[in-house]
Order: structure tokens, then sequence, then C-alpha cells
């Protein structure tokens, strides 16, 4: 009988569990793996960067304050982009990029949920992310924090970081200018 019951329970759902994150600003949950999944992948900046998504009137509200902002949110919404306020600024330039990820993105998307539920995990072969920035690995400075700041004023971020100057010296012996490194971690 107390076999019976066990196995009962076992059978049953998990129960659910509220969550909590922050403490001024506190955010409540149920907790899910899928949700927590996420809210990790949201914590590690390296890995996903908050990106925001316009409506027209986000940008009606914008043009009171910055019309030139106002502008370069409408490309944005124009192409269905969500892109965050780093991106914002040099939209006019990397916006073939940007579409090329989308794409890309939506591609991947695709082919991940052809996979089977139990598995195996592994990107699929035909999956194509060259165009997806910021990556883990990569040499330069697209998608980054940093790539406002070397297009805006190239070269001060070497001046004020010793790893990466030495790093943009790399990438101009490799053939790259000093605006396309990333330093390596050490």
């Amino acid at each position: 009988m107390a076999f019976v019951r066990s196995f009962r329970r076992c059978a049953e759902k998990v129960p659910d569990v509220f969550m909590q994150f922050g403490l001024e600003q506190q955010f409540r949950f149920v907790s899910h793996p899928g949700i927590m999944v996420v809210s990790k992948l949201l914590e590690m900046r390296t890995i996903a960067q908050m990106r925001a998504s316009f409506s027209q009137d986000n940008i009606e509200q914008m043009k009171n304050f910055d019309p030139e902002l106002a502008r370069k949110a409408q490309i944005a919404y124009d192409n269905k982009l969500p892109v965050n306020f780093q991106q914002l600024e040099l939209i006019e330039d990397i916006l073939p990029r940007l579409l090329e990820e989308k794409k890309q993105l939506e591609a991947a998307r695709t082919e991940v949920a052809k996979l089977p539920v139990g598995g195996p995990y592994e990107m699929p072969k035909s999956v194509d992310v060259s165009a997806c920035r910021p990556i883990p690995g990569q040499k330069d400075v697209q998608g980054t924090l940093i790539e406002l700041a070397e297009v805006k004023y190239p070269g001060l971020a070497a001046q004020v970081s010793p790893g990466l100057k030495d790093s943009f010296e790399k990438a101009k012996q490799l053939g790259g200018g000093a605006s396309t490194a990333i330093p390596a971690k050490k």
C-alpha cells in the first residue's frame, strides 16, 4: 500500500513555487524550468542583451524629445528589429548585419523546433549564425558594448585599458583595423 501511495505521488505534477528576484524592484513569478533558464541567460551579459521593440506610439513620443533618435527608432520599427540603445545609435550603419541576424535567428528557431523532445540538444549543422553578435569567442567589437565607443572615439578604449590596446595591435597585424578586435579573456 505504501508503494502505491508513493508511486501515485511521483506521478503528480511537480508543484509550482513562487520565486522572487531583486530587492528594490521585486519581480515575482511561478518557477518553471523554462523561466529559470531564460532568467539565467538574461543574467549572463555575454550571452544575451536586452533589446527593445518599438511601437509607433513610442516613436511619436520620442519625437518630442529627440527627433534624430525617433528617426532611428522608426528604422528599427519598419524592419521589425528589436534593438538595444547602442545598436540604435548605429542602426544606419549596421542595418544589413541586423537584418541578416534576424533572418539567421528565424532559421535557427525553425531548425531547433524540429529537434526531438528527448534530445540530442546539439545545434543542427545546417544552422548559420555568423551574423549574430555578440557571440562567445568573437574577435571583433560588433554587437558588444565597446562598439559604440570605438565608432564614436576610435582608439580611446585601447588607451583606457592596456589589455584592449594589445588586442587591437594584434588585430592590426592580422590585417584587421583597430576597431575590429576585442580583448581575449585571461
